[in-house]
């Protein structure tokens, strides 16, 4: 299905993700952190948990190492134990041209694992922010309740739904709505689904149907006056 192609984009940040039982130890991420093209591409700090654990000498702290945190000028790749995400920052970029980006960091992974993982689930995850202003107020441009009306002052709100669609019941969407401190709408949108085959999967035939059920939940999400906003009239990707 097509969909007017935006002139300016509300995209923030868009995020790929891929979950795995296999156990992976940390010699696999060293060497992939040891990788020419992710070396020379990407500052490396440790992911941290922190837990707070209760012994007979009282409560302490303790913090553990769980994978690496890789961050470039608008990437972002999140190593941890059972999962693997791809985040593509500070504007827009068409989700084949991501999704192939996705694909190369993926691959690399899963080889130096030396093992194929298995992807038990998948998903991906666009948050917008739709700006505001004094013409434009949060329920004029987001589907919200109450709607915001000249004797309505709307200080805050959060919603929240889960939910597929009828003809895809598969996947299963998550669609966030804040209003945002600074002024603005906060729309964050994800797409999941699980692999329920016990072998590896075309990552690219798998995360292509996630594309126009975002886009769908997008635009079923915004008003008319939104779409003026942002659109020019144009196919989107």
């Amino acid at each position: 299905m097509g969909y007017p192609e935006l002139a300016t984009t509300p995209i923030r940040e868009t995020i790929f993700s891929v979950s795995y039982n296999e156990i992976v130890d940390e010699n696999c991420f060293d060497n992939f952190l040891k990788i020419k093209e992710i070396e020379d591409s990407f500052e490396v700090k440790p992911s941290i948990n922190q837990e707070f654990k209760i012994d007979q000498k009282g409560g302490v702290e303790v913090t553990k190492k769980n994978g690496f945190h890789l961050k470039s000028k608008n990437t972002i790749l999140q190593l941890r134990k059972g999962s693997f995400s791809f985040h593509f920052l500070n504007g827009y970029k068409k989700f084949d041209d991501l999704l192939v980006e996705f694909q190369n960091y993926w691959f690399l992974f899963d080889k130096v694992t030396k093992d194929s993982l298995i992807i038990t689930n998948y998903s991906a995850r666009y948050i917008n922010v739709i700006e505001t202003d004094k013409e434009n107020q949060p329920t004029h441009l987001v589907q919200l309740y109450p709607k915001q009306t000249m004797d309505r002052d709307i200080k805050n709100f959060q919603n929240s739904i889960q939910f597929s669609y009828s003809n895809q019941p598969e996947y299963l969407i998550n669609a966030v709505s804040t209003k945002l401190d600074k002024g603005g709408v906060l729309l964050d949108i994800s797409v999941s689904g699980i692999n329920t085959k016990k072998e590896s999967v075309d990552l690219k035939k798998t995360f292509e149907p996630l594309r126009n059920i975002k886009n769908k939940v997008f635009f079923d999400s915004i008003t008319a006056r939104a779409l003026l906003k942002y659109m020019n009239f144009k196919k989107e990707d």
